[in-house]
């Protein structure tokens, strides 16, 4: 998958912090051939350079594969058959699609 320039995440469900890391861990593969493994190391490192001590973590696992992110707020990316989706983790099993990181 390649990321395209311009995305923006904003919505209710999507809080200011949580879209300034998911913003800035696309800008770090934006216009890059990137997989899931690529996406995730680009969230922890967002997540590192936004908050002291940040760190991402495996926030479920569904049919496709785990759901990693934010432990405090339940957002995260999720590899899917059409591409990489933002989620939002309520429990385990239960999660809010936030619209597409990657596709």
């Amino acid at each position: 998958m390649r990321v395209a320039a311009g995305r923006t995440f904003a919505g209710p469900q999507l809080g200011d912090r949580d879209r300034r890391i998911v913003e800035l861990a696309h800008a770090k593969i934006l216009g890059a051939r990137v997989d899931f493994s690529e996406a995730m190391r680009a969230l922890r490192e967002a997540a590192e350079e936004m908050i002291p001590g940040g760190r991402v973590f495996v926030l479920d696992i569904v049919d496709t594969g785990p759901v990693v992110g934010s432990i405090v707020t339940g957002v995260g990316i999720v590899q899917r058959e059409s591409g990489i989706e933002l989620v939002r983790v309520r429990r385990p099993g239960q999660s809010i699609p936030l619209g597409w990181f990657m596709r």
